[in-house]
């Protein structure tokens, strides 16, 4: 029922799509959320020299895109396939799982309780004028409390919603990062840096939050902080990062520290 995106997507984004037809010039791409279709030019298809196009796509490929052009007056969407990491494929992969998920859950919420859907439909409007995505409005909801459904829910189902997504619908976690510069002239200083930061992660590491300390190349370490929300995670990245200075500066050390975006 809430598959498809309304109007066009925009340019950078990167959206799902499914290639349709192959030509010696280019693909053609469904997008999956738009119900639209997108040209991948041959020059877009690898950042490697394309012998044969059909080394490289198929049809009925699952692919990630970015968007590098759209003409609404002409339904005309330039996409690129060469221009997107792994790392972005990943996260578009992603979005696009916990979207579905969230719009499901939704389905699956008026079926159940015979909510028409017409009223479904009103339901998803309003969450989707205050949300990015369904999922992410339980998410608020998990975090929060089963008031935000106040705005969206008739009362009589807001307890009947908010039982479903305690259910079906993970806790967010929180992921802040930082690096720490670490040096210690000393004769021992190798390993004293090497005990700090071993004694700072496993500190700090408890109940529901994950610390991951990796060394970038010396003196410069990483500090990936992972917990249930910002003030706990940034508690926690002040907590290493205070602990580690003052057990480097005992041994005659210093340290530097920056926050990674």
């Amino acid at each position: 029922m809430f598959e498809m995106e309304e109007g066009f997507p925009e340019v950078g984004n990167f959206i799902i799509g499914t290639v349709s037809e192959i030509f010696p010039y280019g693909a053609m791409v469904t997008l999956d959320e738009y119900g639209l279709e997108g040209m991948v030019p041959i020059r877009e298809i690898s950042s490697s020299w394309v012998k044969n196009i059909r080394n490289h796509v198929k049809e009925n490929q699952k692919v990630v895109c970015k968007v590098l052009r759209v003409d609404e007056a002409r339904r005309h969407i330039d996409l690129s396939l060469r221009k997107v990491t792994n790392q972005q494929k990943k996260v578009a992969i992603q979005r696009y799982k916990i979207k579905k998920k969230g719009n499901k859950l939704l389905e699956y919420f008026g079926t159940q309780n015979g909510i028409s859907s017409d009223q479904l439909q009103d339901i998803y409007y309003k969450v989707l004028e205050k949300f990015p995505s369904v999922y992410e409005c339980f998410e608020e909801v998990i975090s929060k409390d089963k008031k935000v459904l106040d705005d969206f829910v008739p009362p009589q189902y807001v307890d009947i919603l908010h039982e479903l997504i305690i259910s079906n619908i993970e806790s967010p976690l929180i992921e802040i990062n930082g690096e720490i510069s670490v040096n210690c002239p000393s004769g021992d200083g190798v390993l004293a840096i090497k005990n700090s930061l071993a004694q700072a992660r496993d500190d700090n590491t408890i109940d529901d939050i994950s610390v991951d300390i990796r060394l970038l190349g010396s003196p410069r370490h990483s500090i990936k902080i992972v917990a249930p929300d910002y003030k706990l995670a940034e508690s926690t990245l002040d907590n290493i990062v205070t602990q580690i200075t003052r057990s480097i500066k005992s041994c005659g050390g210093d340290c530097s520290f920056k926050r990674i975006k």
